[in-house]
């Protein structure tokens, strides 16, 4: 974990999980300690004790810039004695909707919702929180003004594509606008910190804006013409773009949210009957329910990759181990060239213990995908406490 002060009173913390980084910001002061995003739930202890190190006051206002589980995990440590604030449609994520399963346990929820701006001042320094939906339906900037920093959240993951999630409300066109009119909000010389990776200028953020534009272009002229994603993806329509892409944010998955969010958004999740028979019945008869489905209605549902990888972290987060084991086990059949699958599989065993079966996962991941970060990363740790 990494700390960086970036003024009198406002500190970034990057925090790491297998080469993927996470950036959140505190502002700690007389007035106490704010934070904005606190991480996953498995670095908050760590991150609190780097707060720790630098003062000994209360945390009082956490504010949230969308509600996904590496932004908002470490609120139940870290939020104890705080007031939570996020846009309203974020406070209806985190109350653990999810299709039919159980609400996520030990919630937290947001006091203070937000459709507007909201101004506050705290530590001596005035801070503006904006909603600035794209990425979500739900997601937020914060301005420091003082400092000169504003929090960008997951609207920004610098050097790659962006990401836009339609399931969660999230539209390429709004994305634009919204990148758009932020260039123009505040002053020149603001530093722009990204939900992950590095610091943006603003000329970093409006050639981020020139990637963003161009790219969407070619793939609405590619619909224009009748193509579908897999087409685009199959003629590589972003070659030219390609330096943004990486093994987490590929010029395909790029291509496919644009297309699903140009098209009037994505099908139905299958993760929704799914949740139901699973609730009712159990993983065993969700699994032959997904085989019925997809034979019988191909049409009606997403069944890509992707849901049921959610499906099994979500399952995963309310301890129902091995029925994400299940689901993962499911993906891996069904998505057998997809490195991703096996890598999540590889996880969900390491959270229950099993070691030699998540080693196995993430080896065959890295036979897929030699350059996968997170599983190059979790072999060398569960290797390394191997041989301890």
């Amino acid at each position: 974990m990494q700390v960086e002060k970036l003024s009198e009173t406002l500190y970034k913390f990057t925090l790491s999980q297998n080469d993927f980084t996470v950036n959140l910001v505190a502002s700690i002061g007389t007035n106490g300690i704010l934070l904005v995003d606190t991480g996953w739930a498995h670095t908050a202890e760590e991150l609190n004790e780097k707060i720790r190190e630098l003062s000994d006051a209360i945390v009082k206002l956490i504010i949230f810039t969308h509600q996904h589980g590496d932004h908002i995990g470490g609120r139940n440590l870290l939020g104890k004695n705080a007031t939570l604030i996020s846009h309203k449609a974020t406070r209806d994520e985190l109350a653990g909707r999810y299709f039919a399963l159980d609400p996520l346990p030990g919630q937290e929820l947001p006091l203070i919702t937000l459709e507007g701006e909201l101004s506050l001042r705290f530590n001596g320094e005035d801070i503006r929180i904006i909603p600035a939906p794209g990425h979500t339906q739900g997601d937020m900037v914060v301005y420091f003004v003082d400092s000169g920093v504003v929090c960008m959240g997951d609207l920004l993951f610098s050097d790659t594509y962006p990401v836009v999630f339609p399931a969660y409300g999230g539209n390429v066109d709004q994305y634009l606008e919204t990148i758009g009119w932020l260039i123009d909000l505040f002053p020149a010389d603001v530093k722009y910190i990204a939900g992950h990776g590095r610091d943006y200028s603003l000329d970093d953020l409006k050639a981020y804006y020139h990637m963003a534009v161009s790219t969407i272009d070619l793939i609405k002229q590619g619909i224009s013409a009748g193509k579908n994603s897999q087409q685009m993806v199959a003629e590589k329509l972003l070659k030219s773009w390609e330096k943004w892409s990486n093994p987490r944010i590929t010029s395909e998955n790029w291509i496919t949210q644009v297309y699903e969010s140009l098209s009037g958004g994505p099908k139905k999740s299958v993760a929704e009957p799914l949740t139901h028979t699973i609730m009712k019945k159990g993983v065993t008869a969700a699994i032959e329910q997904y085989h019925e489905l997809k034979q019988n209605q191909p049409d009606s549902y997403d069944f890509s990759e992707n849901q049921l990888n959610m499906l099994g972290y979500h399952l995963l987060w309310r301890s129902m181990n091995e029925a994400a084991i299940e689901v993962h086990k499911l993906n891996t059949q069904i998505y057998p060239d997809s490195a991703n699958p096996y890598d999540s599989l590889g996880e969900t065993y390491e959270a229950s213990g099993e070691v030699a079966l998540a080693i196995e996962s993430y080896e065959k991941a890295l036979e897929i995908n030699p350059d996968m970060p997170s599983a190059i990363e979790a072999l060398k740790k569960l290797r390394a406490k191997g041989k301890e």
